[in-house]
């Protein structure tokens, strides 16, 4: 079972347009047969090479959590279910939603075509560019093309899902027809309130998971996710606490904010959330590997080995370089048009990069 995923024959993403994939970590192009006949002959598609990097460095990936997750909710062993699929017995019980791109913020490695506000910043920074149309899912499409009662396991990603109100009449339909033991997790950027028939209805599903997004504390956390406040987000941790003791975090992992990692990682820890690894893939100006060679030289002494080893590696290419010089061509640009500097908020960051450059 070392090179089988659920997801080829099981999972699929569906996002505002009604566009569909298999997975959110496969290239934009893929051929989806030839993917699951690598895994059921014991091999490790390149497709699926970000899955394969994380496992090599000793990291969970993607494809062992929804491995462990379907097998668990589903209430089969994974290898029933591997035999269902070399016996071409499958069928969508994971559904990954992305119903609107609906969003109160303007992360730093984010787009338009993830979050409206960024679409509204992208409008400032390039004027002939027009601001994207709201679209949405279409539920009723979405009821015809799939058995919402079989479904096992529901994620719901954005935009901001927690502002999409198609996402709760979603939910009372899977409470209509009977299917509240499904597990649903929410991947949210922890700054929204619920109104109270909104928190009735959450109650109502036994196995949610509420996954904060979070990528550094205080004032890491606010240039990461401008313009949120960090008190908002502990505050509504603590309130999800009283919904649902299955509270999670999505960490992504950049070049800003990896000097951070480890008193992230203590916070995290501290306040029992557990936790995922996401490394910045794109923009590549924003992988953790590209910072000058002095800095990482700095990161070399104060991480653990195998998250150097994971996240910056002993090798300084010209890429990496590149990639730096474009970060600050990017970074600039993007401060300019927020109004603010991240030298402000990253202050141990810009000190250290000042001694390194």
């Amino acid at each position: 079972m070392d090179t089988f995923c659920v997801l080829p024959w099981f999972g699929m993403q569906v996002d505002c347009q009604g566009l569909q994939k298999h997975c959110c970590l496969l290239p934009a192009k893929y051929d989806i047969e030839k993917i699951k006949q690598s895994m059921l002959a014991g091999q490790q598609p390149q497709e699926c090479d970000k899955c394969w990097y994380l496992e090599k460095q000793g990291l969970a990936s993607d494809r062992q959590d929804k491995n462990r997750s379907l097998d668990w909710y589903w209430n089969r062993d994974l290898e029933s279910i591997a035999q269902d699929a070399r016996n071409g017995a499958s069928s969508v019980k994971i559904l990954r939603l992305e119903t609107s791109y609906t969003c109160n913020a303007t992360c730093v490695y984010c787009g338009p075509h993830f979050s409206s506000s960024w679409g509204q910043l992208k409008s400032r920074m390039y004027p002939e560019i027009p601001i994207q149309k709201y679209q949405s899912i279409d539920l009723e499409l979405l009821k015809q093309q799939f058995d919402l009662a079989e479904i096992k396991l529901l994620f719901f990603g954005g935009g901001e899902p927690l502002y999409e109100r198609k996402n709760f009449e979603l939910l009372q339909h899977l409470v209509d027809i009977g299917n509240v033991d499904v597990f649903v997790s929410i991947l949210t950027n922890g700054s929204v309130s619920l109104n109270q028939e909104q928190q009735q209805l959450l109650s109502k599903f036994p196995n949610l998971n509420v996954c904060f997004s979070i990528d550094g504390t205080e004032r890491v956390f606010e240039y990461m996710r401008f313009p949120l406040k960090w008190t908002d987000i502990v505050s509504n941790i603590e309130f999800f606490k009283s919904i649902t003791s299955n509270i999670s975090v999505s960490y992504t992992l950049s070049n800003l904010n990896i000097l951070y990692h480890n008193h992230t990682v203590d916070w995290f820890q501290q306040n029992k959330l557990p936790y995922n690894n996401n490394p910045v893939y794109s923009p590549t100006w924003l992988q953790p590997r590209a910072l000058p060679v002095k800095f990482k030289h700095h990161l070399k002494t104060m991480l653990n080995k195998s998250d150097f080893d994971a996240y910056i590696g002993s090798v300084h290419t010209e890429q990496d370089q590149q990639c730096w010089e474009e970060f600050l061509t990017q970074i600039v640009k993007q401060d300019l048009t927020k109004g603010i500097r991240w030298q402000q908020y990253l202050p141990e960051l810009a000190k250290l990069l000042g001694n390194c450059i």
